[in-house]
């Protein structure tokens, strides 16, 4: 019985191709956009070339300390230094071209930086302020040492990633949680034709009710999102790591979302209210797990971040594709365990109820 079930609902779901053709094409479409849109946000910071500036000191033997300090560590900055003994210092940037200039007095120095060179004055500032501290720890070796080793502190990172991976992939999780919009010709067409009073006085179980509705929906939506995901792929080259396990983690979120959809639809017995409740929800999930402003330069709160499934999917399948590996993954996937379980048993208990209300 459940197979037939399942077939009729997959001719019914049909019926209504565009609900289908926007969980096909929605996704497509938005990440061609926001890709696009925020490319210059996500852009990675690139080292500057080597570049020019210029120095000048005075007669002092810790100003000597200094600048012999800066031109030990200049070379591996990429740094020329040229002094220049006299001559106004503007001038003297402006004629030379000098992305920057060191003044270095008796016990200090003063930077000076061209407005038209503004990363490598950045870059100068920065490294003039490392350098010189690391001279004055130095300054008493000076004598008897030949090389100066700076320190070096290495930190934990993740890899840079471009606005059109990030989209490409939280896109398809965002779509994914609202694939009940896949059932608006199941469930219309229920109410249109009667079809749930039949139910009532049939031998079908609620579960199997259930389970009729909800496989074909989820296989709908799992097709249109791996047809979505491949068309994609081919047109912006997105990178997903360890498909197999990315998919996988796709998959439950798919399921998650399907459970939570019909919960809400057993509950209001209305398709409208169901479309709202659940796209508000997803909404707020996707707005603090990173949908709409990238979850690494969100200034939400740790603890409303992870409240949202949709951040451990998020995460976990970025972080897959940047770095091959994610501590995320776990979660997400019992997150998504989660709430297929308790809605959809929430969701056939709400049918029970309603189906003996109506006896």
């Amino acid at each position: 019985m459940i197979r037939y079930l399942i077939k009729n609902n997959f001719k019914l779901m049909f019926r209504n191709t565009w609900s289908v053709a926007v969980m096909l094409l929605g996704p497509i479409l938005v990440i061609a956009v926001l890709s696009s849109a925020f490319s210059e946000l996500m852009k990675s910071y690139e080292g500057v070339d080597e570049f020019t500036v210029g120095y000048r000191i005075q007669e002092a033997t810790e100003t000597n300390v200094m600048i012999e300090t800066a031109k030990v560590a200049r070379e591996e900055a990429g740094i020329l230094f040229y002094e220049y003994p006299e001559g106004e210092i503007k001038d003297i940037m402006e004629k030379n071209g000098l992305a920057g200039f060191v003044e270095f007095l008796d016990d200090t120095y003063v930077v000076y930086k061209s407005a038209d060179y503004e990363v490598e004055g950045i870059t100068l500032e920065y490294f003039m302020n490392k350098v010189m501290n690391a001279g004055v720890n130095v300054s008493l070796q000076l004598q008897e040492q030949t090389d100066i080793v700076l320190p070096v502190e290495e930190l934990e990172f993740m890899p840079a990633v471009d606005s059109i991976d990030y989209y490409g992939i939280i896109y398809i999780v965002y779509f994914c949680w609202c694939g009940m919009i896949c059932a608006t010709g199941v469930l219309s067409n229920e109410k249109k034709y009667g079809i749930v009073r039949r139910f009532q006085v049939s031998n079908i179980s609620e579960s199997q009710n259930f389970l009729g509705k909800f496989i074909p929906i989820t296989l709908t939506v799992t097709v249109g999102m791996a047809i979505a995901t491949v068309i994609t792929v081919l047109l912006y080259d997105i990178h997903w790591g360890n498909p197999l396990l990315s998919m996988f983690i796709v998959f439950m979120m798919i399921i998650a979302g399907n459970a939570l959809g019909m919960m809400l639809y057993n509950i209001s017995d209305s398709l409208v209210i169901t479309i709202i409740i659940q796209f508000t929800i997803v909404w707020f999930m996707g707005f603090f797990g990173g949908s709409f402003e990238t979850y690494m330069f969100s200034s939400i709160s740790d603890t409303l971040k992870h409240l949202s499934p949709i951040y451990h999917g998020n995460r976990a399948l970025i972080e897959l594709s940047c770095m091959g590996e994610s501590n995320y993954v776990t979660s997400a996937v019992l997150y998504s365990v989660a709430i297929t379980v308790v809605c959809s048993m929430i969701a056939i208990l709400a049918g029970y109820i309603r189906k003996r209300g109506r006896t």
